[in-house]
């Protein structure tokens, strides 16, 4: 009998598959996509197989132990080689990036899934590296997080383990219901997309969240013997559309990586096997969905589609793959449509779903910032007049900055020199910094020139303080009070007047994406507004020259940047070197000799850490890069990072 051979993807930092023969008593029936177990140097690994050989000019090939499970088809296989090339990424990482808990059988014990953390409120900041500061600088801006929305963000086990064995956060399980009640009303306006999808992209820009789960239901009972799959940028989210949708069909269901990894393998061996309708995270991405006609990437704009785990991939451009392959049409929906999908619009590479988005009408005022009492008592009178009030006050501390007028001196964080924020407990006032959560004494006097100090800005705690002093507590039950990153869409609910503090806060700390931020959290609110919007801002012109209106500003912000040579219209890759007993100064040299035939963007060169950003024109240019990752590859004091157009610099 004819010998088999397979080209087999390892989880190993190399970009070349291997070669194993299946020996003749082992299963050979649609291979691609199987697992197998394979012998690799003196360990057992589990492998994908991409490719089968009927020869193999290896003079010593290995047998497969195993042939087990399904997990992608051909057109997945197919998917995750451009995947790979596009982002320099290893064939094995690649293919582990996209696998259920299960297949990665290291995984399958781990204690962590399920699971969501939280930040302790009382704790002595003690050393920390660079990672364990980020992840508790993003948990203080959040109720909150799953675990796999921390391995997406790119925290892996050790680093939130050491955090919680230093007592900074802790652990309890899954939620399995959402935290706020929500509105959803079933609008009976009937979409004329519905009838004339094609193998296209589309950009759906329904402004608002309700509106667009409304056609989605519509859709699902449009579609007769076949899959939709929904992505969500939260685990949250999918909760609330597993709850609307089961309502009226019966195979819904949701994957992501709080589920336990037996539960999510036979969810996804239905999805393989069923007509589903599959609402998932981004892990669920290259679920082998049976069936499917349409994929629906909602909230596409969203920072969590970047991903900031190896490899650092974009969650549209798997999409654009997913079309390329298998023929289906892919729905980008948002309210406030990313740069990059607009610009697509206006190119005409992916085509328009509904009409131009309509807002209703608010009574709308803008209101200049200009001391911290005024704007309280302003938000005070809101309330007393209003039925329901929301205020979002786009911060969670007390106040934002300590600063001295006189001298110029602001308090600043001695462990990381980032500022520090004011807060308050129990009635008494410290200071915490923003990135490493150390803890300070307040400052009353300047400890520079002995002048009295002054705090700036204000957040969520210094206006709850105010209202629930200067309100009777039987109008507590009329006002909500959240920092920008809780106002989530669907979570919330609808008030009569919504109150947005100081959205412009973003422009304090500019990068070229500043204004389109401020855009998104000038307009998210309304998406929650019934009758009065009031933003209490410093950019009062600002916001009257786009008024409200999307596509004025997207497309002010796309002229701007390419005037400016910016993304999306020039191409870039984000290149991160950590050493270890190197000199990062020295290795520099080396690094800016190796790419010398490319414009160098931005450039951090610190102890044992550099980073460059280079502009790239073609596909040709990439493959630099791929020869720098190889020739690092076995340097034990080297650790290399690729990023195709990253999501910040």
């Amino acid at each position: 009998m004819e010998e088999i051979f397979v080209e087999v993807a390892v989880p190993v930092p190399i970009f070349n598959a291997f070669i194993y023969k299946i020996p003749l008593h082992l299963n050979k029936t649609d291979l691609i996509g199987r697992k197998v177990k394979v012998p690799f140097k003196s360990k057992k690994h589990y492998g994908i197989i991409l490719d089968v050989k009927s020869r193999s000019d290896l003079p010593q090939i290995k047998n497969v132990f195993s042939v087990e499970d399904k997990v992608f088809t051909e057109k997945e296989i197919n998917i995750i080689k451009d995947i790979s090339q596009f982002y320099i990424s290893p064939i094995g990482l690649t293919v582990d990036y996209f696998v259920p808990n299960k297949i990665r059988e290291k995984n399958i014990k781990d204690p962590f899934i399920g699971k969501v953390f939280f930040l302790k409120e009382d704790f002595e900041v003690k050393k920390l590296s660079l990672k364990q500061k980020e992840l508790l600088e993003l948990l203080s801006e959040n109720d909150y997080l799953t675990y796999e929305e921390l391995r997406e963000l790119g925290f892996d086990k050790k680093t939130i383990k050491s955090l919680m064995d230093k007592g900074y956060i802790e652990v309890k399980e899954g939620l399995s219901i959402v935290k706020d009640s929500f509105v959803f009303s079933e609008y009976k306006e009937v979409y004329d997309g519905i009838n004339i999808l094609k193998d296209k992209i589309y950009l759906f820009d329904e402004f608002y969240p309700e509106k667009r789960l409304n056609y989605y239901l519509q859709l699902a009972h449009k579609i007769k013997n076949g899959s939709i799959h929904i992505i969500l940028p939260s685990v949250e989210l999918c909760n609330i559309y597993y709850k609307v949708l089961f309502k009226s069909f019966k195979n819904v269901f949701v994957y992501n990586d709080s589920i336990s990894p037996s539960i999510q393998w036979q969810i996804w061996k239905r999805a393989m096997e069923e007509n589903v309708i599959l609402i998932g995270t981004v892990s669920s991405a290259l679920v082998p969905v049976k069936n499917l006609k349409v994929l629906i990437i909602e909230e596409e704009e969203s920072k969590v589609y970047k991903t900031k785990r190896t490899p650092k991939i974009d969650i549209k451009r798997v999409a654009y793959y997913i079309n390329k392959e298998k023929k289906i049409p892919i729905i980008f929906a948002s309210s406030t449509p990313s740069i990059e999908s607009f610009l697509s619009l206006q190119k005409k590479q992916i085509l328009h779903l509904n009409k131009k988005p309509q807002i209703n009408p608010l009574n709308i005022q803008t209101i200049p910032h200009k001391n911290i009492n005024n704007d309280l008592y302003i938000i005070k009178d809101f309330i007393t007049k209003s039925r329901s009030c929301l205020i979002v006050a786009n911060k969670s501390y007390y106040s934002s900055l300590l600063v001295c007028e006189r001298c110029g001196w602001q308090a600043v964080c001695q462990k990381c020199g980032y500022h520090l924020n004011v807060h308050l407990k129990d009635g008494k006032k410290y200071l915490e910094c923003g990135r490493c959560k150390a803890r300070y004494e307040y400052f009353s006097l300047c400890p520079e020139c002995d002048f009295k100090t002054t705090e700036t800005g204000f957040g969520k705690e210094k206006v709850e303080l105010y209202l629930k002093k200067s309100l009777p507590a039987n109008l507590w039950n009329k006002f909500k009070v959240i920092s920008s990153l809780e106002l989530k869409t669907l979570t919330i609910g609808k008030f009569e007047t919504v109150i947005n503090v100081y959205p412009d806060f973003v422009l304090d700390f500019p990068d070229f994406r500043s204004e389109y931020e401020f855009f998104k959290k000038v307009m998210l609110p309304i998406t929650v507004c019934e009758k009065n919007y009031v933003i209490i801002t410093n950019q009062e012109k600002e916001i009257k020259n786009f008024n409200f209106d999307i596509y004025k500003f997207l497309t002010w912000e796309l002229r701007k940047r390419k005037k400016l040579n910016l993304p999306p219209f020039i191409k870039t890759i984000k290149l991160e070197i950590f050493t270890k007993n190197l000199k990062s100064s020295l290795f520099s040299n080396y690094v800016e000799e190796f790419f010398k035939g490319l414009k160098i963007i931005k450039k951090v060169v610190l102890d044992n850490y550099l980073m460059y950003v280079f502009e790239y024109k073609t596909e040709e240019d990439k493959k630099v890069f791929k020869d720098f990752y190889e020739k690092t590859l076995n340097k034990s004091n080297v650790r290399v990072i690729i990023e195709i157009n990253p999501s910040s610099f």
